[in-house]
């Protein structure tokens, strides 16, 4: 394992519990690490992603599982994080499936199990200069790229993310213009935020679309269609943030009006067909006036490939909840078929005895 120099790596320890803390403290300063920050709750580190991400962040998801996970997700697509790709590695004492997949899907780099030994924090700070995944951007996901098989539809292009900790780890800080490397990251997000955010947008709508003219709407399609707004706030922001409103601004405003009509529409049980196509025509619009290169032909493509894949995997789970149901049921019946059959024979003998 090559020898790094971790004497000006900044890093940060949340955990509750104190005696965690002085471990994780510890196998960091035998590695050479000399500045380690440490928070005994979410809270008080709530105001490090302004002031001075770290490079490294060792969080426990233990205690508080849901701050935790929106503190990582806040350090990933909060535009006032200073580092938004430092490495965060996720600690806990139970793994279960269910939390693996949470952490991940917030954006967490890694998770760690305790207790933890120096040698596994050493392999996993290995693994994170040397190997460390590219980050890829969704509409609502920014970080390690989760997919172990190709993406299916348009090839969302990958990140390699500014990596603090392997810069400075390698001797490389000094050499870089760090200022300009997050600049040119973050305006490479941005610009995909903004096509992401654009084909979500048609999704939700389409998706919604079959439900908001049934009889009454339905409850899954209004629920849809209400996630539009926030998404065109973060367009707009984002917009904004780039210098470049232009003809999608405003598209992006009329859509998010349409959009919140639709939803009071359809709580009060009426959807114009209308009033849907008009949503559909600017959700059209806002993925042309975004990304003036690709044709529309192909971007509603994708979206039609998604909102089929999206049902399709929706009846696989109703029919695999509908199974487990039915085998549960099967089970309960066998169980008290058990219990029956005992006492049925319990009263025959006694008959017979009688006899």
């Amino acid at each position: 394992m090559p020898d790094y120099d971790y004497s000006l790596v900044d890093a940060a320890i949340i955990d509750a519990q104190s005696n965690t803390q002085r471990v994780l403290r510890e196998v960091l300063a035998r590695l050479g690490m000399k500045r380690a920050e440490t928070y005994g709750s979410v809270r008080d580190a709530a105001d490090m992603a302004a002031a001075a991400t770290p490079d490294l962040i060792l969080l426990d998801i233990d205690g508080e599982e849901a701050e935790a996970l929106r503190l990582i997700r806040r350090l990933r697509n909060e535009p006032d994080t200073r580092n938004p790709y430092a490495c965060i590695v996720a600690t806990t004492w139970q793994p279960t499936p269910l939390l693996v997949m949470r952490v991940t899907n917030a954006g967490a780099d890694d998770l760690l199990v305790k207790p933890v030994s120096p040698k596994q924090v050493q392999e996993r700070l290995a693994a994170l200069i040397e190997s460390r995944k590219k980050f890829v951007v969704t509409a609502d996901y920014t970080g390690p790229d989760r997919r172990k098989s190709p993406r299916e539809g348009a090839q969302v292009p990958l990140l390699d993310a500014p990596n603090t900790l392997r810069l400075k780890a390698t001797n490389r800080w000094a050499h870089i213009n760090a200022r300009q490397l997050m600049a040119e990251a973050n305006h490479f997000v941005n610009e995909q935020k903004l096509l992401r955010i654009s084909v979500q947008v048609a999704f939700l709508i389409e998706f919604a679309a079959i439900g908001l003219t049934a009889r009454p709407p339905e409850r899954m399609a209004v629920e849809h269609v209400a996630r539009v707004p926030a998404f065109l706030d973060d367009l707009l922001r984002r917009l904004d943030d780039l210098g470049e409103p232009g003809p999608a601004e405003s598209v992006a405003k009329s859509l998010k009006m349409m959009a919140e009509r639709l939803r009071l529409h359809a709580e009060s049980g009426a959807v114009a067909a209308e009033e849907l196509e008009s949503a559909r025509a600017l959700a059209r619009d806002l993925m042309r006036a975004v990304d003036t290169a690709r044709p529309l032909d192909a971007m509603m493509a994708e979206v039609a490939a998604a909102v089929t894949g999206y049902r399709t995997r929706l009846e696989q789970m109703a029919q695999a909840k509908a199974e487990a149901a039915k085998a549960e049921a099967a089970k309960a019946e066998a169980a008290r078929v058990a219990v029956a059959t005992p006492a049925a024979n319990g009263d025959a003998a006694k008959e017979a005895v009688g006899s």
